[in-house]
């Protein structure tokens, strides 16, 4: 027997593992993480379309290959023990995929990360092969819930100038503020946001909030799963787009919309924050960012008033064009990415002590 053969042999009663050395695997298979929102009505494989949803896979062994069907549009980012690797351009169909090798065997955690958000579809996974052996991965501590618009997918986060357009390249939904402020704070991310999508009236995140799977209306989600410790609401950017909503109606369906989370999740920290997209002097005349601290003011008072005291404001500094860069379409670029997961770390910690 080789010293490598000999050493897999005892793993499983060293790690606590269950799993013999194997080289299919369900796409079901109890030791892998699914963060985010999965449906799994498909005997085929669990299917994803919100943007940072996450499979983890922790094992010991050499290679790690996927089978995943997809539209052709979605990218995965590869990260490999922490560290983010190739990203992975989908194919149209279903195809098998090298996510991880090492020459020698060595214990590992391997996540596929959705890059992209949900209207370039849904991606399948359908089973992984493994020279190794499964490991239960670890849970981190907490659960962060970002529900917002375009900015929160990682619209065009690596886009270079205001002048790109949208590009499923230059969305990078693994280095979005939330994405980063998780990693930071030892949290899963789920990630429940679309471009253009609004509080209030049409087009809203709220309407599609309950789904697994926002294309299909009968893929509806287990909301007991997953309870948020943080929710962090990034909704008004495109509300305020070109005028100001109704103070009284909007100002309503956001508080709404509050008290549909509080059900789920009784003793989140809700945070009700401004994006940096808004300012003063866009919409001209409007004063749209003024207005929206008003209103993002009234909401947290009421509700503090009526005994919520953990819902509050968060304010995202504007992005600055000079000093920061800026993404496509006028969208925030990694730098102020980095920047809003500072200032939403810091609040984490000063109000919660993670």
């Amino acid at each position: 027997m080789s010293p490598q053969l000999g050493l897999l042999v005892f793993l499983p009663a060293f790690f606590g593992g269950v799993h013999p050395l194997v080289e299919d695997i369900a796409p079901t298979d109890p030791h892998i993480r699914y963060v985010g929102r999965f449906d799994f009505q498909d005997p085929k494989g669990p299917r994803c379309a919100w943007s940072a949803s996450t499979v983890t896979i922790d094992y010991w062994g050499n290679d790690l290959r996927a089978h995943i069907a997809d539209g052709g549009q979605n990218q995965l980012q590869v990260v490999v023990d922490g560290m983010p690797t190739q990203i992975i351009r989908l194919h149209k169909g279903d195809d098998t995929y090298l996510i991880a090798h090492h020459d020698t065997p060595g214990a590992h955690s391997v996540q596929l990360v959705k890059r992209t958000e949900v209207f370039p579809g849904v991606t399948q996974f359908q089973g992984f092969e493994l020279e190794g052996t499964l490991i239960h991965p670890k849970k981190p501590a907490h659960v962060i819930e970002v529900i917002g618009d375009s900015i929160s997918c990682g619209y065009g986060n690596e886009g270079k100038t205001k002048e790109e357009h949208f590009s499923v390249n230059t969305e990078n939904a693994y280095m979005t503020y939330g994405a980063i402020a998780a990693r930071a704070l030892n949290a899963d991310l789920v990630d429940i946001a679309w471009s253009g999508r609004t509080m209030w009236p049409t087009n809203s995140i709220p309407e599609i909030y309950d789904l697994a799977l926002p294309p299909d209306k009968s893929s509806a989600w287990d909301l007991s799963q997953q309870t948020p410790d943080v929710i962090v609401i990034n909704l008004a950017t495109n509300d305020f787009g070109k005028v100001n909503p109704d103070e009284k109606q909007w100002t309503q369906a956001y508080c709404a919309f509050i008290d549909r989370l509080r059900k789920r999740a009784p003793t989140a920290r809700i945070y009700c924050a401004m994006g940096p997209m808004m300012t003063d002097t866009w919409p001209p005349r409007v004063h749209a960012l003024s207005t929206l601290k008003t209103y993002l003011r009234e909401i947290v008072n009421m509700r503090n008033d009526a005994g919520d005291s953990n819902v509050a404001m968060l304010e995202f500094e504007t992005q600055n064009l000079e000093r920061d860069g800026i993404g496509s379409d006028w969208h925030p670029n990694l730098k102020t990415h980095q920047n809003m997961a500072d200032r939403l770390i810091a609040a984490i910690k000063t109000d919660l002590g993670w």
